[in-house]
C-alpha cells in the first residue's frame, strides 16, 4: 500500500485486530466487547479495498495472472501464518506435558489436524467444533483465500452489474443467516449454515472493498465534506463496543456491516497529514496480521506458564499483553516477516518467469 496516502487504514487494521485479541484474552480483561465479532468484517472490507488498490489493473492488464495471484497471495500470508502454527504446536505440547487444558483428542488426530491446519484446511478433533480448533482465528483466513481466488477467476468479467450482483447475493445468505442466528456471530463452526455464513460474509466484504476501491472518487465528490479518517475509527470502536440488544442484534449487525463500516473505510481511505500520528498507525497496521494470528495461542501460553495469574491482575494484565505483543508483532513483521516474504517472492517468480 502507499502508506502515504492509505496511513490510517493501516491504523485501522490495527485497531480492530486489538479487539479480536481482547474477544479472544478475556481473562486477561475481565470483560467482552460484544460485537468486537465484526472485527472480522473490517478486516474482509478492508482487505478487498487494498486488493483492488494493489492488484486489480494489473489482473485487467494481463499482468498478473490467476496462478501469479494465488502464489502473491499465499507468499503474504504463509511465513507468519507458519510461525503462529509453530507456536501452536508448542501450545499444544505444553498443554499435553503439564496437564492443563489437555485436549480430549487422540494424537493421531492432532498430527492430522495440525498436518491439514498447513495447508490452511479445515479440520476437527474430538471435543471442538471449530473448522480451526488449533487457533480459532485461521477461519476468516481459509474463507478470505477461497474469497480471493475467486476474485482473481472472476475479474475479467466483473462489471459493475455483476459485482453489485454478487453483493447483493452474499448479503442475502448472510441477512437470512444473521436473522435465524440472531446475530453475525458465526462462520467458524462446523455445520452448514456456519460455513455458508463464514464464506458468505468473506466474499461480501471482499467484494464490498473493491466496490468502495471502484466508486471511491465518486463517494468522496458527493460526501467527502462528511468524511474524516478520526471519524471513521470513532464509529468502528462505538459498533465493536456497543452492547446486546437482544431480538435486533441481527439487525444492528447487518445495518453495520453494509453502511458503516464501508463508510468508516471511505473514511480512512482520505488519509491523515499529522506527521505525529502517522508512526503510530503504520505501527499498528504492521502490528496487525502478526497480532491476528498470535495473539490466541500466545495468550493461552503465558496463561499456562504464569499459573493463570492474569486472572487476578485483569484489565491490567490485557495492558500489560497488549504492551508485550505489539511490539513483539512489529519486530516479526520486520526482521521475519518482510525479509522472508521478498526472499519467497524473488525466489518463486525468478523460477517461474525463466520458465
Amino acid at each position: 500500500m502507499n502508506h502515504n496516502r492509505y496511513a490510517f487504514l493501516d491504523g485501522m487494521r490495527g485497531l480492530v485486530a486489538l479487539f479480536v485479541l481482547t474477544r479472544h484474552t478475556k481473562a486477561y480483561w475481565g470483560f467482552e466487547f460484544y460485537r468486537s465479532y465484526l472485527a472480522v468484517d473490517v478486516f474482509f472490507i478492508l482487505s478487498g479495498f487494498v486488493i483492488a488498490y494493489a492488484y486489480d489493473q494489473k489482473i485487467m492488464d494481463g499482468r498478473i495472472n490467476f496462478g501469479r495471484f494465488v502464489l502473491i497471495r499465499l507468499i503474504r500470508l504463509y511465513p507468519v501464518f507458519l510461525l503462529s502454527l509453530l507456536l501452536c504446536v508448542s501450545l499444544v505440547t505444553l498443554e499435553l506435558t503439564s496437564g492443563i487444558n489437555v485436549p480430549k483428542a487422540s494424537f493421531d488426530e492432532i498430527l492430522y489436524v495440525f498436518g491439514l491446519t498447513a495447508f490452511f484446511l479445515p479440520s476437527q478433533w474430538t471435543g471442538s467444533q471449530a473448522l480451526f480448533p488449533v487457533n480459532g482465528p485461521y477461519w476468516s483466513l481459509f474463507f478470505e483465500l477461497i474469497s480471493n481466488f475467486f476474485y482473481a477467476l472472476v475479474r475479467p468479467f466483473l462489471s459493475n452489474v455483476i459485482l453489485i450482483a454478487i453483493l447483493f447475493s452474499a448479503f442475502a445468505l448472510i441477512a437470512l443467516s444473521a436473522f435465524h442466528h440472531g446475530s453475525m456471530d458465526n462462520g467458524f463452526k462446523w455445520g452448514i449454515e456456519s460455513i455458508v455464513m463464514g464464506l458468505s460474509r468473506s466474499v461480501f466484504g471482499i467484494f464490498l472493498g473493491l466496490w468502495l476501491h471502484r466508486h471511491e472518487t465518486v463517494i468522496k465528490r458527493y460526501a467527502g465534506k462528511f468524511m474524516s479518517p478520526f471519524v471513521g475509527a470513532l464509529l468502528i470502536v462505538l459498533v465493536l463496543i456497543s452492547p446486546k440488544v437482544g431480538q435486533f442484534d441481527w439487525l444492528v449487525d447487518l445495518v453495520s456491516v453494509a453502511i458503516i463500516f464501508p463508510f468508516c473505510v471511505i473514511c480512512g481511505a482520505q488519509g491523515s497529514n499529522s506527521r505525529l500520528l502517522r508512526p503510530i498507525l503504520l505501527v499498528l497496521g504492521s502490528a496487525s496480521y502478526p497480532l491476528y494470528v498470535l495473539h490466541k495461542p500466545f495468550g493461552e501460553m503465558m496463561s499456562i506458564l504464569g499459573g493463570k495469574i492474569e486472572v487476578g491482575y485483569a484489565p491490567f494484565s490485557g495492558l500489560v499483553l497488549i504492551a508485550i505483543l505489539v511490539p513483539l508483532c512489529v519486530l516479526i513483521e520486520t526482521y521475519y516477516d518482510i525479509p522472508l516474504r521478498r526472499w519467497l517472492t524473488n525466489s518463486v517468480f525468478r523460477k517461474r518467469d525463466a520458465v
